[in-house]
């Protein structure tokens, strides 16, 4: 239910104190609980994670410490109504079940991990994608014949009727963009019927991938072209990548255009191929043929800023406790694709490298979320002060080559013992690029 206000309120307790649904003898529900990847699309803004996830991660492990510290009432309050009648709440194993869920004896920061690794696990069920699939089929006799699938960065719905007909596409060549993220472009011919000369538009590979999804969505296999693999082997060559990946799209949009004429005619190819506010700019891919495609740029931002990192250090009892909470703004890399960041740290000074540390690589994400603690033993207070954190982002590559993508120099000096210090610290590209 939502209100008014914007507040949003769950109201379905089909999920109720570990009483999972089922469907006849098969637990419907497997999941921790009910947290989609279109829930994730919503609260990230789009396919791809943001800092507004880090948000959201943030908020749900704080939820869920505050509910913590008041277990005993939260306990007492469900105690009393034992006799209510509610079939989900009639005898202790329920109350034990809300006791365990709520891991009294646990730290917060052992509560943060666990709950972050809960929301993983949920966004990550196969069992909840298809428990919501056949809630789908089921719901589908109540939907609109009309309805059609629609471009997520389209606008509005452009038709051969508004435009003209599309006589010729042709991808005429790839081009390095740096906004909003560092990767390529694919320069894009279009030639329609009675208009003169021709207009160029630029679309991402993704673009293209979600043109042909949606298209699946409406028309069988039989009738489209196949599209070209998402998934490409080594990260060193992206000129060439992207030049073999132009070769590949020229084959898709030549049959697209080619194919029979419910698919060729149909609305999302015209408006994937319509202008966009973004090829119009001054200096983008939207002119005449007269134009330059060596005129076409989109210069990157000077500077030596990669990304932040968002850390939780702590210290007591000599033990030192480093929890990496998030990362956002890194770049793509070369390639165009995300990176698979893992954050790996050093406590100088470390002339034998003896206190590397290490969280697990995120996949494809350039604002990842971590919620992963790591602890340094025996580290006197007196210490502590000479001691710098030496943060360091990589990238998981494949056949163990990992790139260093940005680092981060972190004094331990005004570190108070006792107190949690949570903050962003800036990170910074490496003098020079290297593997480890």
């Amino acid at each position: 239910m939502l209100k008014t206000s914007g507040h949003m309120f769950h109201i379905d307790f089909g999920k109720f104190l570990g009483h999972a649904q089922m469907f006849g003898n098969i637990k419907r529900d497997r999941a921790p609980f009910v947290f989609t990847s279109d829930m994730a699309y919503v609260i990230n803004g789009g396919d791809k994670p943001s800092s507004r996830f880090h948000d959201f991660v943030d908020l749900c492990c704080e939820a869920y410490n505050l509910i913590r510290k008041h277990a005993h009432l939260f306990l007492n309050l469900l105690g009393l109504m034992l006799s209510c009648g509610i079939p989900e709440l009639s005898d202790l194993d329920d109350l034990k079940y809300v006791y365990d869920a709520l891991r009294p004896h646990e730290s917060e920061e052992d509560a943060t991990m666990y709950f972050t690794r809960l929301i993983e696990s949920s966004l990550g069920s196969v069992a909840t994608k298809l428990n919501f699939f056949i809630h789908n089929l089921a719901q589908m006799k109540f939907a609109s014949s009309e309805e059609r699938p629609v471009l997520s960065f389209a606008p509005r719905v452009y038709t051969l009727k508004t435009d003209g007909l599309i006589r010729n596409l042709y991808v005429c060549q790839h081009i390095r963009t740096y906004s909003p993220s560092k990767g390529y472009a694919f320069v894009v011919k279009v030639e329609r019927e009675g208009q003169q000369g021709s207009v160029l538009v630029q679309r991402s590979f993704e673009e293209f991938y979600e043109l042909h999804n949606k298209l699946r969505l409406i028309f069988p296999s039989s009738k489209l072209p196949s599209f070209p693999s998402r998934f490409l082997i080594g990260r060193s060559r992206g000129e060439a990548m992207a030049d073999r990946r132009k070769d590949e799209l020229n084959g898709y949009v030549w049959h697209l255009v080619h194919a029979a004429p419910e698919v060729a005619q149909c609305d999302l190819i015209y408006t994937f191929f319509h202008p966009l506010q973004r090829d119009e700019k001054p200096g983008n891919v939207v002119n005449t043929l007269q134009s330059k495609p060596a005129e076409i740029c989109w210069p990157p931002v000077p500077g030596k800023l990669a990304g932040e990192v968002k850390l939780s250090i702590s210290y007591k009892s000599d033990k030192l406790f480093i929890m990496v909470m998030h990362i956002r703004g890194l770049q793509p890399l070369q390639d165009g694709t995300d990176p698979d960041p893992y954050v790996k740290l050093y406590l100088l000074p470390d002339p034998q490298k003896t206190s590397k540390r290490k969280t697990k690589a995120a996949r494809r994400t350039c604002n990842p979320t971590y919620n992963e603690m790591l602890v340094y033993d025996r580290i006197p207070r007196g210490d502590l002060q000479q001691r710098v954190i030496h943060l360091r982002v990589l990238g998981d590559g494949a056949f163990w080559e990992n790139t260093l993508l940005c680092e981060a120099f972190i004094p331990l000096k005004t570190l108070t013992p006792g107190q949690c210090w949570a903050d962003w610290h800036q990170l910074l590209t490496p003098s020079n690029d290297s593997s480890r």
